[in-house]
């Protein structure tokens, strides 16, 4: 049996994807693999991972599209080269996080290697480099790693050898886990996004205008001088606190009692919600949109409710509610705690090293 995996990621930041990545490679680490990973040089979740080779992995974002997609294919020729010189003949599991890394699924089928590819993705934009993208991942992947039920209904994985594995928070995390409980001092409502307008930034701003008695903080996965930007070009009401991109979120969730994800089903479909899954392990009911994976974390009545961005009144009558009835917050709250179980760290390593020594 291969007991060298390679790992392969485009761009390391501090989003979800690297985060599971990086449960799956202190999970192999830790169980005697040896370990070497492909990403970006920027700073995110992939990064000081003790114990692991890095290797660093070409890319660049720019503000222009095309200069992306551009950089986007260099990578994958300039890596689909590096991987042939480095891991012809080596006995090495290739394991891709997300569908684009293409490149190391193409390369590593042709050197005969198992490929795991853990999709995250239900589709990306354009369609046209989505349709590739998938066909790849359909056609090449020895197995496919799915993050919800929610994805192994996408069609465009049908066929594939693929299984369900839910994601789960990480052990620093968890070990880090000191839940405030009963009455939190001040009701505070909680989101965390990008500065992308599907992720419903413009319509968390209305709820805080139209809620001025209750507190709101929108933490971003953006740097603070785009947040800066954002601030001043946008009418911020004095009770909701804008934050830009933090190592450790655990401190909002800790001091909330609410949180929301008011991603626009009719743009993207959010394919699981580890902000929601981080959020049970301190009480955290959430109100989460009506499709995607996001929606198999919340059962609505019970430890939060789905409701459609686009009926910001309803989501202000639950908010008024949970603030108003200490009773009613608390019964959810208790199910959110429940319902964490069901995504448990230790489900998440037995299902992940199956995959790995099969």
């Amino acid at each position: 049996m291969a007991r060298k995996i390679v790992f392969y990621h485009l761009l390391n930041n501090f989003t979800g994807s690297p985060l599971v990545l990086r449960n799956v490679i202190e999970i192999a680490r830790d169980n005697g693999f040896e370990v070497e990973l492909y990403t970006s040089n920027s700073d995110g979740f992939l990064s000081g991972i003790s114990g692991i080779r890095y290797y660093p992995n070409f890319y660049k974002r720019s503000e222009i599209r095309i200069l992306t997609l551009i950089s986007f294919f260099l990578s994958q020729l300039i890596l689909s080269i590096l991987i042939l010189f480095r891991h012809l003949g080596s006995p090495t599991i290739f394991y891709v996080n997300t569908i684009l890394p293409f490149g190391s699924i193409l390369t590593g089928r042709i050197l005969g290697k198992k490929v795991i590819t853990h999709v995250h993705e239900y589709e990306i934009s354009p369609k046209a480099l989505s349709n590739f993208l998938f066909w790849i991942v359909r056609k090449f992947s020895s197995e496919v790693v799915l993050v919800s039920n929610f994805l192994n209904l996408n069609p465009k994985i049908q066929g594939t050898k693929s299984r369900v594995i839910y994601n789960c928070v990480t052990e620093n995390f968890e070990r880090n886990v000191n839940r405030i409980s009963g009455k939190k001092t001040v009701f505070k409502v909680l989101m965390l996004a990008s500065l992308r307008p599907y992720k419903g930034i413009h319509e968390f701003i209305e709820l805080a205008s139209n809620i001025p008695e209750t507190q709101f903080e929108l933490v971003l996965s953006d740097e603070s001088g785009e947040v800066s930007k954002f601030e001043t070009e946008n009418l911020i009401p004095e009770n909701l606190k804008i934050y830009p991109v933090q190592k450790d979120v655990q401190p909002f969730y800790k001091s909330a009692s609410l949180l929301l994800s008011l991603t626009q089903k009719d743009k993207v479909v959010e394919s699981f919600g580890l902000t929601v899954l981080e959020g049970m392990y301190y009480g955290l009911p959430a109100i989460v949109p009506t499709v995607g994976g996001i929606t198999e974390l919340v059962d609505s009545g019970v430890n939060g409710f789905q409701i459609d961005y686009t009926r910001l009144d309803l989501i202000e009558f639950e908010i008024r509610k949970m603030s108003g009835d200490q009773n009613h917050w608390e019964k959810l709250s208790q199910e959110a705690l429940y319902k964490k179980e069901e995504f448990s760290r230790m489900r998440f390593k037995s299902q992940l090293l199956k995959v790995l020594n099969e």
